[in-house]
């Protein structure tokens, strides 16, 4: 089960300008991690305990959350007054301590987007056991991914509001898989239909994942004209490991593979603080649309202990007591479409 409601405690409480009656608070939930929010002025102090629904939490219906009806009752990220507002920060009525998932006796399931019809199709089997799914955690649930990250070599790259997709050979198969599914080839599948020569050729014991993105498959944010894919990382399959910065795109280049676009490759991690990284997060697609954030790495794969009660991010083959350093950042203007 997702662990969308934390117990935290309040940390900070920050006067808005000129808002009479909203402040915003900073929230530490243990290994949950540590948010912002904005809520009604006076309804917390410091060190007062408190819930943390995090984004794509959906609330239960009851009167309580009502005001949440007009979104669907569905928490996003977003600023308010310019406050970063990261999670709904809530009075504490479940019994716990600090750090406790609460999510099941709050009422509360994950928002999970719809799937586009160009994207669904026939199953050929489950997603492959030998390959890790995608996944990144957001910055503000792995603090110590962000402070290790200081004073290593890093890359930044944009993060497109698509749908991922994993396309790999092995043992003469070439096989296309949606996030939780291998796809059977068939015309109307949009993972199989861009496909094209360079991506049925890649060389066997691999596995490159990559974002498709364009008409009819999440608002099509970045404006495009065809249904395209970008690759973001490569997964040896054989050596059960991810490909390092450098390598990958050499893999993508001699392959002649699109790739996300990247921001940052040659700098060393100085980030100073958690606003200063919500504002690298801002900037906009070449259509002038808000982008939907950035996915971070060091430049050298690098992976991390466990820390209990985390999600565990680790992948296929790697120890499950280590966890990849790589995060995204959500940029709080974007708007889905």
């Amino acid at each position: 089960m997702n662990k969308q409601v934390y117990i935290g405690t309040i940390r900070d409480v920050i006067p808005i300008p000129g808002a009479d009656k909203i402040e915003a608070v900073k929230a530490v939930c243990g290994s949950g991690g540590r948010w912002c929010g904005v809520v009604q002025k006076g309804q917390f102090k410091v060190h007062d305990p408190c819930q943390v629904y995090l984004q794509d939490s959906l609330l239960p219906h009851t009167p309580e959350f009502a005001f949440m009806e007009r979104y669907g009752y569905r928490v996003r990220m977003a600023k308010f007054r310019g406050m970063p507002s990261e999670a709904l920060i809530w009075p504490q009525n479940i019994s716990g301590n600090v750090g406790d998932d609460v999510t099941e006796q709050a009422g509360v399931t994950k928002y999970e987007k719809p799937i586009p019809t160009c994207l669904s199709g026939e199953v050929y089997g489950n997603f492959p056991n030998f390959i890790p799914k995608t996944d990144e955690p957001n910055f503000q649930s792995v603090p110590e991914m962000v402070e290790a990250l200081k004073g290593k070599r890093y890359f930044a790259t944009v993060k497109i509001d698509g749908s991922s997709g994993t396309a790999y050979r092995l043992d003469g198969h070439f096989g296309v898989c949606s996030r939780n599914w291998e796809l059977k080839e068939t015309d109307g599948n949009a993972f199989w239909r861009c496909m094209t020569e360079p991506w049925r050729n890649i060389p066997s014991g691999y596995a490159v994942q990559f974002e498709v993105a364009g008409p009819g498959i999440q608002g099509n944010a970045m404006g495009l004209k065809t249904i395209q894919p970008f690759a973001f990382q490569v997964w040896n399959i054989v050596e059960k490991r991810y490909l390092h910065f450098l390598d990958f795109h050499d893999f993508a280049r001699i392959h002649n593979l699109p790739t996300v676009p990247v921001l940052v490759w040659e700098n060393k991690w100085s980030c100073e603080s958690d606003d200063a990284l919500r504002l690298f997060a801002e900037g906009t697609y070449p259509n002038g649309h808000q982008r939907e954030g950035i996915v971070l790495r060091p430049q050298t794969e690098t992976w991390m202990p466990a820390i209990a009660g985390l999600n565990d991010h680790c992948s296929v083959g790697i120890s499950s007591v280590n966890r990849r350093l790589s995060f995204k950042v959500v940029n709080l203007l974007y708007r889905e479409q």
